[in-house]
């Protein structure tokens, strides 16, 4: 029996999951898994996408989606398009998941919907040589939005760099993380995973937050470098000497870069703020299509994704990719191994080990994939300090939420989604399939 896996990964992630599938396929012979991977040619969301469209010929058994994709792939388990991972894994091993990941890619009443692969967490990178050149310490690793702003001014003035710090995905570093860090909704009621109603990105501590940001491009001391992965350019080249972006993005910045990259805990992003919980997790996650072909090998599926779910595989995507720990129990056992690993230590810190909020968990509102994009949109606007007055910012920030706050009785549609999953689709029938390991 062939059980088709979908994904759009690229880096040690990917790596890791086909060697662990081909592990499985040497040893598996009445359950087979062949893994097709759109990198390149699809975006992260894309394969959960065309999963969803049954008019669809070919399906997928298993799709990975990402984090903010949940609150969609949630409303179609709902529908029954999804069979949720709680109805196939035993209560056993899923209690070992821990709090944060669990309630993360679950429901409304806490139960796992889908099994957590890669959560990922943010991580602020740092120069160390630029940070030597300013007379700071190598491993210094600003804790407040106050102490970055100084020691941005400091090597500015002294030349060590054009500007301070700058983001990947700004949607998360400038608006949901700092959110959660405070324990504030981005939508009410309780970010939707208690009903479905109305966006908050015109609220006032969101305005102010914004506005500083928009001081701090003035002053140099913020520089907007792009909405996705290329936004590390001024990083590698030296023209900033802090950088937010993902724990999974290590292994590639350091490759690319001439100087030896330090990393830590992403500082609270709101000024006067000392406290801070745990933000929402990037990543992705594993969803069981429900569909005929999983029907026919769902054995095979519940022992291939229980065997994911192991700590054996986990703790190699711990440690390999820099992932968040699945377990509550895995990290207990790495201690030591921490001690000369900054950058899995700064992972747990910010997830396992922190403080949760009631807004740790991320956004379910089942429209935010596509709410998130036009999230980019306004941010990009706002950033734009020399073409958007303060009066045009008040105004885009009332009307996204107007545009994008829906009620619990009336059905969500997503603009454009069909147009998508049709070239999402084409774009497939040229994909090469991994054939799976001959024994």
């Amino acid at each position: 029996m062939s059980v088709q896996f979908w994904v759009a990964l690229q880096g040690p992630v990917v790596d890791c999951l086909k060697s662990k599938i081909d592990d499985w396929n040497k040893t598996h012979v009445d359950s087979q898994v062949e893994l097709k991977n759109t990198a390149g040619l699809l975006n992260y969301g894309q394969p959960a996408q065309v999963a969803l469209d049954k008019s669809q010929v070919e399906q997928p058994s298993l799709v990975l989606a990402p984090e903010f994709m949940t609150g969609t792939m949630t409303a179609a388990a709902k529908e029954r398009k999804v069979i949720p991972i709680y109805d196939i894994l035993e209560n056993e091993q899923l209690s070992k998941i821990s709090t944060l990941v669990q309630r993360t890619y679950g429901d409304q009443q806490g139960r796992v919907l889908s099994l957590p692969f890669n959560p990922a967490c943010g991580i602020l990178y740092t120069n160390k040589e630029a940070l030597v050149n300013a007379g700071k310490s190598a491993d210094f690793v600003p804790r407040t939005m106050e102490e970055l702003e100084e020691v941005c001014k400091k090597m500015m003035e002294m030349k060590v760099v054009d500007n301070g710090y700058t983001c990947a995905w700004p949607a998360a570093y400038l608006v949901e993380v700092p959110a959660s860090q405070q324990d504030i909704p981005l939508a009410l009621p309780d970010n939707g995973f208690s009903g479905y109603g109305t966006y908050q990105l015109s609220r006032k501590w969101l305005r102010n937050h914004l506005f500083d940001i928009r001081r701090q491009i003035k002053e140099g001391i913020f520089v907007y470098s792009g909405r996705d992965n290329n936004a590390k350019t001024p990083f590698i080249n030296k023209k900033v000497a802090f950088y937010m972006q993902g724990s999974s993005h290590a292994a590639f910045l350091q490759k690319e870069a001439a100087f030896e990259i330090g990393c830590g805990p992403i500082p609270t992003l709101e000024k006067g703020q000392q406290e801070k919980y745990a933000f929402p997790l990037g990543g992705a996650s594993i969803w069981v299509m429900n569909n005929q072909q999983t029907r026919n090998a769902l054995k095979g599926i519940r022992s291939f994704l229980d065997y994911l779910a192991s700590n054996e595989v986990q703790k190699e995507l711990h440690l390999q990719a820099a992932s968040v720990p699945v377990s509550s129990t895995l990290p207990v056992t790495l201690q030591e191994f921490y001690k000369n690993h900054p950058l899995h230590k700064a992972v747990v810190a910010q997830t396992i080990e922190s403080k949760l909020g009631k807004y740790s968990y991320g956004i379910r509102m089942p429209n935010y994939g596509d709410a998130r994009k036009a999230l980019f949109d306004l941010i990009e606007k706002v950033v734009d300090v020399n073409n958007t007055s303060d009066k045009q910012v008040d105004k885009l920030l009332k009307e996204f939420d107007g545009k994008y706050s829906i009620s619990c009785a009336r059905h969500f549609t997503i603009p454009g989604m069909l147009k998508t999953v049709c070239q999402a689709f084409l774009m497939f029938a040229h994909l090469k399939i991994v054939s799976p390991a001959k024994n």
